[in-house]
């Protein structure tokens, strides 16, 4: 992993501490350095980047709903919730929806973090379902689920 500067070198360690006394079994991907936990119906990934010369930032993202069918309807009402949200927004990428929330890194600490973890989670599991319901797609669990986790389709695909 390569770090821009030593403070996002130490967030990203600071990060993997607490993930690791925050949940049973985080995942750091070697590939890209994030770190990838279940919480809820939902799968977070939690990154962390540099910002400007001496500070970071920590993007905490959860894998809302996957396969969902893209309409003016939907897009408007994202649109709407992220309004109304005290905290995050909602993306969509191609027929992906997303929901994040990013602190600073000069501003993290265990509680700030579990905080960050805990908004997006809860707020991506109210809404998951919500979303599965009235246009399709599916929960990041049930993904999972069905497609047998990405060591499975790893094995798949060699």
């Amino acid at each position: 992993m390569q770090f821009d500067h030593a403070k996002h070198e130490e967030a990203h360690h600071d990060i993997e501490k607490f993930l690791a006394e925050l949940f049973d079994a985080p995942y750091l991907d070697p590939d890209n350095g994030h770190f990838y936990v279940g919480y809820g119906s939902t799968i977070l990934e939690i990154s962390v980047d540099s910002y400007g010369p001496e500070d970071s930032t920590i993007q905490v993202t959860a894998y809302c709903v996957q396969g969902v069918e893209t309409s003016e309807d939907l897009l408007l009402g994202l649109l709407e919730l992220n309004h109304e949200l005290p905290v995050g927004a909602f993306s969509l990428i191609g027929d992906d929806i997303f929901y994040s929330h990013s602190i600073f890194g000069s501003a993290l600490n265990r509680k700030n973090l579990l905080g960050a973890i805990a908004a997006v989670a809860n707020v991506a599991d109210d809404y998951d379902d919500r979303i599965v319901a009235k246009y399709g797609g599916q929960t990041a669990l049930d993904r999972i689920r069905d497609t047998g986790g990405r060591r499975q389709r790893s094995a798949a695909a060699e």
